[in-house]
């Protein structure tokens, strides 16, 4: 166990969080058979137009898209993509400090121990050698503590990290990381201490995961601090994690979670919004009908189980692949329905109903990316709640 007091630990992403690098992103026209080269801001900004009318149409994500974020065995270390691009960065012209550089010349200079959290795919010695690279430019004084290098694409590092599932999509394997690296560092520097971690991410997806993982860490070890820093564009916010029973988050006795009126019903509700779901044969063709044809924007995709699309004004239009006889099936009665997304376990949303006395239609039913409970209101009508699950494949995969 390391030395000293509690400590101050600080978890990264890489790509437009720490560092702006000039990585290329390969597009594939499937027309012309031709490739495109675009930098991650641009990307960011066209892959939901990939594919859709408009100049973006004719191209589309490939095997060979991000190969530029990954090594090529057949080169040493300082050959790696990763150097050359972050070479280039220091000496060129355009800014290469991201919003969160600052906190790691903070952990550099106060010998903080750090962790890399990336969906790059690179060796975790690459990005090791990148951060040496920083010092030898002077960049930073020193390559501060190192509890993980988390490639999360990388085979070895999904391995280590127990996701060797290459459906885990990229905000899941990044969670696990996160967990991974909070363990080594209380087993490192005292478990008995009052830690501080913090990660730092520029993409909302993650972001969401990160602080669903500072969530479970804040759980497990009440007594340590967790903060996630969201650094997407204007957005730049820290946020602290606190349990729903803390005196800022939890309810006083008669009033709602967030306001100061007496509640007229149950004081912890079931769902945090929701959506109206439609059952279809085939995903691929739904999702184009919705996107292509009727002009809204894809928000989320897990594999060929489950679609949301932005239909405006806050309306979300869930797509579920239709299952019969496990589910109805597509174009017929009860094809459509209320969804409510549950706020925590779906077996605790259904066992506090049913002591509420709420009726429900059958059991809890078990889907590769969803799970779903069906309850009766008072006129039968079927309205369902669904718990997403973590685990699923993203159509848009990401290189932040």
């Amino acid at each position: 166990m390391a030395n000293g007091g509690d400590q101050s630990f600080y978890f990264f992403d890489i790509d437009d969080n720490l560092l702006f690098l000039p990585t290329s992103i390969y597009l594939w026209n499937a027309e012309t058979k031709t490739e495109k080269v675009v930098g991650s801001g641009e990307f960011a900004a066209i892959q939901n137009s990939l594919g859709r009318p408009g100049p973006w149409q004719s191209w589309s994500i490939f095997d060979g898209t991000f190969r530029d974020f990954r090594d090529d065995p057949a080169l040493p270390v300082e050959q790696q993509t990763f150097i050359r691009d972050l070479r280039a960065a220091l000496d060129g012209v355009a800014p290469w400090q991201g919003p969160s550089w600052p906190l790691l010349v903070h952990a550099a200079n106060k010998n903080r121990a750090i962790a890399m959290v990336t969906a790059r795919g690179h060796a975790p010695a690459t990005i090791e050698a990148g951060l040496a690279l920083l010092v030898a430019r002077g960049l930073l004084v020193a390559v501060p503590p190192i509890l993980g290098i988390y490639t999360v694409s990388n085979p070895d590092v999904r391995k280590l990290l127990g996701a060797d599932d290459p459906a885990m999509t990229v905000p899941s394997v990044k969670k696990r990381a996160i967990r991974h690296a909070v363990g080594l560092a209380l087993e490192r520097y005292g478990p008995d201490l009052p830690h501080r971690f913090g990660m730092s991410d520029d993409d909302p997806n993650n972001v969401v995961l990160a602080i669903s993982a500072m969530r479970d860490c804040k759980q497990d070890y009440p007594d340590k601090r967790f903060f996630v820093i969201n650094s997407n564009h204007d957005e730049y916010v820290k946020l602290e994690i606190f349990p729903m029973a803390h005196p800022v988050t939890g309810p006083a006795a008669g009033q709602a979670l967030l306001g100061g009126t007496p509640e007229t019903h149950a004081p912890l509700a079931p769902s945090l919004g929701g959506n109206a779901s439609i059952y279809v044969t085939d995903m691929d063709r739904a999702v184009d009908f919705y996107t292509r044809k009727l002009g809204f924007p894809l928000k989320v995709r897990v594999g060929t189980e489950w679609a949301e699309i932005d239909a405006g004004k806050g309306l979300v239009i869930g797509i579920h692949r239709a299952r019969p006889p496990e589910t109805v099936a597509a174009g017929t009665r009860g094809a459509i329905n209320i969804e409510l997304a549950v706020t925590r376990s779906l077996d605790d949303i259904v066992g506090d109903l049913k002591a509420r006395g709420v009726t429900f239609k059958g059991e809890i039913l078990n889907y590769p990316a969803v799970r779903i409970a069906t309850v009766l209101d008072p006129d039968n009508n079927e309205i369902l709640l669904g718990q997403v699950l973590d685990a699923g494949k993203t159509v848009q995969p990401s290189a932040s």
